[in-house]
């Protein structure tokens, strides 16, 4: 189904609310402690990338909720209200996230909307991309307070053994958007292997069939991409030809990421063999895909086509607006929350493995 706005987003927020969510995040991880200064507005405004006047909109609604308080000539500093409810015998929740923007932050707001509803408290785990960080959180885990964990692994398989490891202590968590095919685990992931296949599809459906795929690291997600992508050309009678595809395999601990960077060297090199469009499989790597064809002073769409991956906040912003598939970041947040709670509240030693897997929706904008 193609529409022209995700129908599942739940309306525009304020620009500023990264800033007001970051701020809540930090205190309840206990980063910022009672009575801990803020940064300047102007030190906020660049970081944030808004206005210095909302800024100041952002830091009066949490003064009016008592997170933060004000100080004539000093500037903003934590409360001490919101911090000793951080620490409050409420039982908590982790989410262990690659970061928090874009799509993690939609993620985190399904999450923490439905444990507010629950009375549970949620303790964040920011791997900051980095895999190193990563295999820390999952062992703090084992020794920290919270009940359970919702998390969303970086790309790749480096953290598998962690994961076991928690699997085998018992521990309840419920992945979100990865999961490992050797690890029985329950998890909740869109379906990317119709996401795939409907981004195809749309591309053959305009007349393409010289159609080149970027792929991010090897993982389930990506997998099931690259599986759609196939799946519909053969639909379609169009010879699979492994030479319209890039893949990216840096696997270090420092760039784990597939990025904008990554798009566009693995675009100039799919542009040799002439694609006329191309399924990017995230946004980052689409717009580095952009870039690189505009470079090559190509038009997109009339030489080529570009499609994403995911319905990032910045995919309507390119020039020109990017096609994508949409993911229910939101919803997954949800569906992974209740399914962890109903974990922790029965005996989790006799629940089998639940799997959800939710639906994509074609996002048709002036890239193909």
């Amino acid at each position: 189904m193609i529409s022209r706005a995700n129908r599942r987003n739940k309306g525009p927020e304020p620009i500023y609310r990264h800033l007001q969510e970051s701020i809540i995040a930090k205190v309840r991880k206990g980063d910022f402690k009672p009575d801990d200064a803020l940064s300047s507005e102007n030190e906020l405004a660049e970081e944030y990338g808004i206005s210095r006047g909302s800024v100041r909109t952002a830091l009066k609604e949490l003064q009016d909720k008592g997170v933060i308080y004000s100080v004539a000539g000093k500037g903003s500093f934590v409360s001490r209200q919101i911090s000793d409810q951080s620490v409050s015998k409420q039982d908590r929740i982790a989410f262990i996230v690659p970061s928090l923007d874009g799509s993690d932050l939609q993620i985190y707001r399904g999450i923490e909307d439905t444990l507010n509803t629950e009375g549970f408290i949620l303790s964040i785990f920011n791997s900051q991309r980095s895999i190193e960080q990563e295999n820390k959180n999952l062992k703090l885990l084992l020794e920290g307070k919270e009940k359970g964990a919702i998390i969303f692994p970086n790309w790749g398989r480096t953290n598998a053994e962690a994961l076991f490891e928690l699997k085998m202590a018992g521990y309840p968590f419920v992945l979100i958007d990865r999961y490992f095919r050797e690890l029985e685990t329950d998890y909740v992931v869109t379906d990317n292997k119709k996401g795939g296949f409907l981004a195809t599809e749309h591309l053959i459906k305009l007349g393409h069939k010289r159609i080149g795929i970027v792929l991010g690291l090897n993982c389930t997600a990506i997998e099931d991409r690259f599986e759609g992508y196939r799946e519909a050309l053969a639909q379609h009678d169009i010879v699979h030809d492994p030479a319209l595809v890039r893949r990216f395999q840096r696997d270090d601990a420092e760039e784990n990421e597939p990025s904008a960077e990554t798009g566009y060297n693995e675009a100039v090199d799919l542009l040799n063999d002439k694609p006329t469009a191309i399924f990017a499989t995230n946004d980052f790597l689409a717009r580095g895909t952009i870039k690189a064809i505009q470079d090559a002073g190509m038009n997109i769409p009339g030489d080529i086509s570009v499609i994403g991956f995911d319905n990032q906040g910045f995919a309507e912003r390119l020039n020109p607006a990017l096609t994508t598939v949409a993911q229910p970041f939101y919803e997954l947040g949800q569906r992974a929350t209740r399914m962890l709670l109903v974990k922790i509240s029965s005996d989790n030693s006799k629940e089998g493995c639940i799997k959800k897997v939710l639906s994509p929706e074609l996002v048709f904008r002036r890239s193909s």
